[in-house]
């Protein structure tokens, strides 16, 4: 019976032991990433994902910044030589060690949702242009991607949010949502004066006239009887001026349909 009670308690000791043992453990790795790499989480197994955790211990333990800036240096090297997948790979990594710089999430959007796809669409040697607009595609939603991703990093900010409806416009001709982004971005309070513009702008050539004509009013309405020369008021007034013609000459034309 003893041998039998012996190894019932060591087994016992051994539980509570193990029940202490892996929590702290846990804690010890995370403070072990946290000082070899300056942070911890999802954002070290990424790095480690792509560079190796060895290479990642020798150069990202608190040089953070300078990694990024050569990772985008390599970037611009590699869309010079139209190396779009290495293009890729630089800013993703940069946007990773540096989630908090709003450029970087910028550059690598331009790069992959604007250079990129316009180098698969129209000089990629491919005969099927099918096959060229999806490859186009393809980037462009990766740009995308990366914008969303950087306004949840930097949700703070204007800029990204401003890029975001700029994609939409330029690139998926999609305006009402680019109006959406446009008066996400003037929400952060350090847009641009123009971008006050755009979301009409959109508004318009989403086919939403009247919307637009509303938009524009109520605009003109918060500048005040002395606006801010920099909000362009006598535009916002020739918008609305000409938004007027154009809902009242197509208000007869929609009655007799």
């Amino acid at each position: 019976m003893k041998p039998l009670g012996f190894i019932a308690s060591a087994t016992a000791l051994l539980l509570v032991w193990g029940g202490i043992k892996v929590p702290w453990e846990q804690r010890m790795a995370k403070s072990q990433r946290l000082n070899a790499y300056g942070f911890s989480g999802p954002t070290t197994v990424a790095v480690r994902e792509k560079l190796g955790q060895g290479l990642a211990l020798a150069f990202l333990g608190g040089f953070r910044g300078l990694a990024a800036n050569a990772l985008m240096l390599e970037a611009h090297a590699a869309w010079e030589n139209q190396q779009w997948v290495r293009v890729r790979s630089a800013l993703e990594l940069a946007t990773v060690l540096q989630p908090r710089v709003a450029v970087f999430w910028d550059m690598a959007a331009w790069h992959l949702a604007w250079n990129a796809a316009v180098a698969a669409e129209q000089f990629s040697g491919e005969t099927s242009e099918t096959r060229r607009r999806m490859e186009a595609r393809r980037w462009i939603e990766a740009g995308r991607n990366l914008l969303e991703r950087g306004t949840q990093a930097v949700p703070e900010k204007a800029l990204l949010f401003q890029r975001l409806g700029d994609l939409y416009w330029q690139r998926l001709q999609d305006y009402g949502s680019a109006a959406k982004w446009y008066r996400e971005a003037l929400s952060k309070g350090d847009a641009p004066p123009y971008l006050e513009r755009f979301v009409g702008y959109a508004m318009d050539k989403a086919g939403d006239k009247e919307g637009a004509l509303a938009y524009f009013q109520d605009l003109r309405g918060r500048m005040g009887k002395e606006p801010d020369p920099a909000r362009r008021p006598e535009v916002v007034d020739r918008e609305i001026q000409r938004l007027e013609k154009e809902t009242h000459n197509t208000a007869p034309m929609e009655k007799k349909k």
